[in-house]
């Protein structure tokens, strides 16, 4: 149910997301375009540090935590807020701030517009532990629709601060909203009085700075590619480029929304892990198919209803990323698995040489290949990744695979904590 309802809404979601960048190109002028999603994005990417991989914390331990869920999540919310500032106002004294802000305005209200997004990214992560992964889904789908309403309301402006207020005004309206819920939860269902049967505290701390690790290096790459898109080919490139990554990064979003209810469902469910593990990998599997499917050939359209410069910059990294979609499931399906076994240490290096080659490969590609050679960079990336993962993944599903008693006591033990 959660994990049908998380493909369901991420579809929707995607839907509408190249619904508002679409409004955006027809209603505002391509260089404020490319400044929005510069800011937008990068926003993103700062909130994803500032969550500290605690969304990962909680989505495989708060099955577990019992009646320590409520201080978890109080004392962990604080703590994303604070660092979500911190991290803003360095980008605003260190970064590209010229390129990046246009009016004071913009400056100002971007510490607020990343913490905004740093508790509302990491709400997806709570109520997929909490068991609840259909209100993240729903919160997306909302989000989604109403920014549509604020973009369209904001147009006479022309501004890029009228496009970051139409996705950051909503933001927090929605977190709000589930944060409410998540407060009455957690207050009043009985298995959050319980005795927790968490793990031994050195063992949460290791997987705490792996997880941090893979989601700080994960993070990496979309803070930094689109900064050097903007800076090193211009505002309306960057434009194109955002309006095209926006349907790239939707097939992204779906598949990483799949591993939070799986790993959830593991942790509260130790017993089941090997059917878990199958219908997890081929739901993975189809999405990322169907995704690659979509990039191919529905994509391009889409683009072309956008406008004939979008389609013609943007259909090449389309097509790249057809490519690279259906490698993407060997490490969406290793990560989900890691998080379970709570081995993280080869996903962690695996990410760090994606971050390394998309990186290094679009700082030496987009001066001659324009939005193409992220593309490409990401490509090589996803290629290299399945390399390394394909080997033990294949192991680890063939052990699960295996019925011994022996196997799923030990398993059942690991997954499930301390009883």
């Amino acid at each position: 149910m959660n994990s049908l309802a998380v493909v369901l809404a991420s579809g929707c979601t995607g839907v509408l997301g190249l619904a508002f960048w679409a409004i955006a190109a027809r209603l505002y002028p391509a260089a404020e375009v490319g400044v929005a999603a510069a800011m937008i994005f990068s926003a993103t990417m700062l909130a994803t540090l500032a969550n500290l991989s605690l969304g990962a914390m909680y989505e495989r331990f708060l099955p577990l935590a019992g009646r320590r869920a409520a201080p978890l999540l109080r004392r962990g919310y604080l703590a994303v807020v604070g660092l979500a500032l911190v991290l803003a106002c360095g980008l605003i004294a260190f970064g590209p701030r010229a390129a990046l802000f246009h009016s004071r305005w913009e400056l100002v209200t971007y510490p607020a517009f990343v913490a905004v997004l740093a508790l509302f990214a990491l709400l997806d992560n709570t109520v997929a532990g909490l068991g609840v992964a259909r209100w993240g889904a729903a919160k997306n789908t909302v989000h989604g629709a109403v920014k549509l309403v604020g973009i369209l309301a904001l147009a006479g402006t022309g501004s890029a601060l009228a496009i970051t207020m139409s996705w950051g005004l909503t933001a927090a309206v929605a977190v709000i909203w589930v944060m409410v819920a998540i407060r009455r939860r957690v207050r009043y269902d009985d298995r959050y009085s319980a005795v927790p049967s968490l793990p031994p505290r050195r063992e949460l701390w290791h997987y705490f700075g792996a997880s941090y690790g893979i989601s700080a290096l994960a993070s990496v790459a979309p803070l930094v590619v689109p900064l050097l898109v903007v800076t090193r080919i211009g505002p309306e490139a960057s434009a194109y480029f955002a309006v095209t990554w926006s349907i790239v990064g939707a097939f992204y979003i779906v598949l990483s929304l799949l591993v939070s209810p799986f790993v959830a469902e593991c942790a509260a469910h130790p017993d089941r892990i090997g059917s878990l593990s199958a219908s997890f990998a081929k739901m993975i599997a189809a999405a990322a198919l169907l995704g690659g499917l979509g990039l191919a050939f529905v994509a391009p359209i889409a683009l072309g209803l956008i406008g004939t410069d979008y389609r013609e910059a943007g259909t090449p990294l389309l097509h790249l990323a057809a490519f690279f979609m259906p490698l993407t499931v060997v490490g969406a399906v290793y990560v989900g698995l890691a998080r379970v076994h709570r081995r993280l240490t080869l996903a962690v290096l695996t990410q760090c040489l994606v971050t390394v080659v998309v990186i290094g490969g679009t700082a030496m590609t987009t001066g001659t290949l324009g939005v193409r050679g992220v593309g490409v960079s990401y490509l090589v990336a996803e290629a290299l990744a399945a390399v390394v993962l394909i080997g033990p993944l294949v192991r680890w599903l063939l052990e699960l695979n295996t019925n011994s008693p022996a196997r799923s006591v030990r398993l059942s033990t690991l997954v499930g904590g301390e009883r």
